[in-house]
């Protein structure tokens, strides 16, 4: 039976994160924390482990173990190819985006109670489009910088510098924020509360030039209470100001989640915003809802079937803004029962959940062992007939005369062969209601469909 990825978590101890492998410690979130004992050291040194690859692992979260340095390289490659972005009829414009990446992570533990982390990424991106010079980007950028201590016996630590945080379905977060993270433990329930900013420092160290623009301030509380092993209840809080736009936000969202049961699991959240943004006020609701039914099937195929509705409220221009607002740091991903995470919204038109109704169906299989081969439908619907925004797409011509967007229907696939070894690889098309045109003209015909694919391949040398 194929099984969210996500292990299940026993109350009053600590559970797997969900962060990447490639992260030295789990991200801040509402799972209970995995303590280790990282941390920090002159930036110098991290770059000199790279001499010592050969000895490096790169392994998931990394436990307690003895005293002294460790080093964790990642090689990646992404690509990831998107046609007819304007949703024209002819002539479409197509971008992609190639991603070399070398990653490292230096952990330097000095005893049980406290250490160091540092993480680095090295990547090239290199863009092109239909019409335009390719735009290459070199940066090595400050992914993690951080000292911990933490007292064991208390369930409790805390963390300053830079971390990763992210949150379930990272409805919330999938990024790095930069200031002081404290964590409590106690039993089946965790405190996870922070007082950061996020872009506080630098982060290109190639570009010294950059004018550093201040970032957003953050303070946020995340508690989780895990009534079983598989099944836990969630609170959130979060206040976010930042003076460039004018925006003082704050959020609020819970809800009950099962992503470790191998018959069925479940997730239902709902989210509330309130405060200002350009001098307008703001008051928006959202909720995501749905279920993963794992069929018993003895051909080892592992059948399961994915219900999912989400809906974030619109605005209609007057008064009050009344359109739900995430945080901006979010990537809404998912794992719907897969090996691997993806879009939970759609591949192709990528929303954020603000003024629109996303009605999700989804099958998949295992046709292999560690993979997963999923097929996922969406139709979308707007709120409030607006102009269509908080998307990856741009439709040139908009007629905005209804609702209805489109649907969308994805296939993805994941696997990891080995330990060291992870590859997903995906394709997708939205396909547009008659409200998009192919051109702003008078009697110009209905759009075309909008593609993407992509691909990711992830190799973590020495993984055991």
């Amino acid at each position: 039976m194929n099984q969210n990825p996500h292990s299940p978590h026993r109350p009053g101890a600590p559970a797997p994160s969900s962060q990447p492998a490639s992260s030295c410690w789990p991200a801040t979130s509402v799972r209970p924390a995995t303590f280790c004992r990282p941390a920090l050291r002159p930036l110098a040194a991290l770059l000199l482990g790279t001499a010592l690859l050969g000895n490096a692992q790169a392994g998931g979260p990394i436990k307690w173990q003895k005293p002294g340095w460790d080093f964790l390289p990642r090689i990646s490659l992404e690509y990831d190819r998107l046609k007819n972005r304007d949703l024209r009829g002819s002539g479409e414009r197509t971008k992609s985006d190639t991603v070399p990446e070398f990653r490292l992570v230096s952990r330097y533990q000095h005893d049980s109670r406290w250490g160091f982390v540092g993480d680095l990424e090295l990547y090239e991106s290199i863009e092109r489009e239909t019409g335009s010079p390719t735009d290459r980007q070199t940066r090595l950028e400050v992914t993690q910088l951080f000292a911990e201590a933490q007292l064991q016996e208390y369930g409790a630590r805390a963390r300053l510098g830079r971390w990763s945080i992210d949150d379930e379905r990272t409805w919330f977060f999938d990024t790095q924020f930069d200031g002081l993270n404290a964590t409590l433990d106690y039993g089946p329930y965790q405190l996870d509360t922070f007082v950061a900013r996020y872009s506080n420092w630098r982060s290109d160290l190639f570009n010294r030039h950059t004018k550093h623009e201040k970032g957003a301030d953050v303070v946020g509380a995340l508690g989780t209470w895990w009534m079983t092993e598989d099944h836990k209840i969630i609170l959130k809080g979060l206040h976010q100001e930042e003076d460039n736009d004018d925006l003082r936000l704050t959020h609020v969202a819970g809800g009950s989640l099962n992503e470790g049961d191998p018959h069925l699991q479940h997730w239902a959240m709902a989210s509330y915003v309130s405060g200002k943004e350009k001098g307008r006020r703001v008051r928006g609701e959202a909720i995501d809802l749905g279920a993963t039914l794992f069929l018993d099937d003895r051909s080892g195929w592992s059948p399961r079937a994915t219900l999912g509705y989400a809906w974030g409220s619109g605005d209609d221009g007057e008064g009050v803004d009344t359109s739900h607002h995430q945080t901006g740091w979010q990537s809404n991903k998912s794992y719907m029962g897969a090996e691997i995470d993806f879009k939970t919204y759609g591949t192709v038109l990528d929303p954020q959940l603000s003024n629109i109704h996303v009605l999700t169906a989804g099958v998949g299989i295992t046709p292999m062992k560690k993979s997963s081969l999923d097929l996922v439908f969406h139709h979308y619907r707007q709120d409030k007939t607006t102009e269509l925004t908080r998307t990856d797409l741009r439709p040139r011509a908009d007629l905005q005369d209804r609702r209805t967007l489109g649907n969308g229907i994805d296939l993805v696939w994941g696997w990891k062969p080995t330990k060291e070894w992870k590859i997903q690889a995906y394709t997708g098309m939205f396909m547009p209601s008659g409200r998009f045109r192919a051109s702003s003209r008078d009697g110009a015909g209905k759009s075309s469909n909008a593609w993407a694919a992509g691909f990711e391949v992830k190799y973590y040398p020495g993984r055991k």
